[in-house]
């Protein structure tokens, strides 16, 4: 009787903790494409912003070569560029190193940006490499942060993990005592047949 009561015990510890994790899965899972969807809009919005970067500056360059343009493709760019620059700035949390680089380098076009002058290729192409290579170590750095799931998700894990290796290890040992004790009582029942 005290071997079912320990099985039912275990089945139920077992099937609430398969359905805890079930529940954690897809919901991190969830959290996971809602962030490969952000992650794809940050994207956009650095292809956006490096665009206009340079149709400013190829703007700027042919006025300078007295080329009659439209200020309203300037200004165009100019707006492009702006929701560029919001959209990227509304999707990093400022206070991750990775961001704070793709920041400092926007702080730089926008000096750039600031003197038609200084809008030259070669400025802007330092510039430009700079933040390309900042934006890859912020797209990697919230890549692995998917990859690895959330801290509640990664917890889960280890907790499932543990309490699965504890009660394969209490399961084990209820089984050998049980049959050391059976074993027990049949030498017992053995010996006091002899006995009579």
């Amino acid at each position: 009787m005290n071997g079912i009561t320990i099985g039912a015990v275990g089945a139920a510890v077992i099937a609430g903790l398969v359905s805890l994790l079930g529940l954690i899965i897809g919901k991190e899972q969830k959290v996971s494409e809602f962030r490969q969807a952000w992650i794809d809009e940050l994207r956009k919005c650095l292809v956006a912003y490096l665009v206009n970067i340079n149709a400013v500056a190829d703007t700027v360059r042919l006025k300078k070569a007295g080329t009659p343009l439209d200020n309203s493709a300037l200004l165009g760019s100019y707006k492009l560029l702006n929701e560029a620059s919001h959209g990227i700035k509304l999707r990093i949390n400022s206070a991750e190193a990775p961001a704070q680089a793709l920041l400092k380098s926007m702080a730089e076009f926008d000096r750039l940006a600031g003197d038609n002058a200084s809008l030259t290729p070669d400025k802007i192409r330092d510039v430009e490499t700079r933040f390309t290579q900042a934006a890859k170590e912020l797209l990697k750095f919230e890549w692995n942060r998917v990859k690895q799931g959330e801290k509640i998700f990664i917890w889960t894990k280890r907790i499932v993990s543990v309490t699965t290796v504890v009660m394969i290890f209490i399961f084990f040992y209820v089984w050998a005592t049980s049959e050391k004790t059976e074993e027990k009582q049949k030498d017992q029942l053995g010996f006091h047949w002899l006995q009579l």
